[in-house]
């Protein structure tokens, strides 16, 4: 298969751009936070720079599948929709606990006097949230710059 038109290769380059600001707005969180990177954690930390690249390559597929236009407003939501249902789809069909008798259950590790703690599907809701609200920005910005670089004047 030839591709004649470039305009797809154009957008995955802005997908990967996108990729990288994100990695660059979640290490500027934790800079801004105070927290101390060691070697586990940093290890973790240098993994996912890799893996949100191919992670915004993948979301790109269909989101260039399905635009159709040269609206950046119809293509920042087509791509924050992808981006944010394929980390929540996973999470809520495998993580999260839908048994009303298990999900909320105190913790094994946490003592009995202790008054507040999370549990594992609040934590899955919290991590789909921040999920959501990381992605608005960048997704915008890349959109805006795709549209600028890809449609003709």
């Amino acid at each position: 298969m030839k591709l004649t038109d470039k305009r797809y290769l154009k957008f995955e380059a802005m997908m990967l751009l996108c990729g990288v600001s994100v990695f660059c707005l979640l290490c500027g969180r934790l800079i801004y936070c105070n927290v101390e990177i060691d070697s586990g954690s940093g290890a973790i930390f240098i993994l996912l720079f890799p893996f949100l690249l191919f992670y915004f390559s993948i979301c790109g597929i269909p989101t260039w599948l399905l635009y159709k236009g040269n609206s950046w407003l119809k293509l920042a939501g087509y791509l924050y929709l992808f981006s944010a249902l394929l980390l929540i789809i996973p999470l809520l069909t495998f993580v999260f606990d839908w048994n009303p008798v298990t999900a909320n259950m105190r913790p094994d590790d946490i003592p009995v006097d202790e008054g507040k703690y999370i549990t594992d599907n609040e934590l899955i809701i919290m991590i789909c949230a921040g999920w959501t609200s990381i992605l608005i920005i960048p997704v915008l910005i890349t959109s805006y710059l795709t549209n600028r670089w890809i449609v003709p004047d």
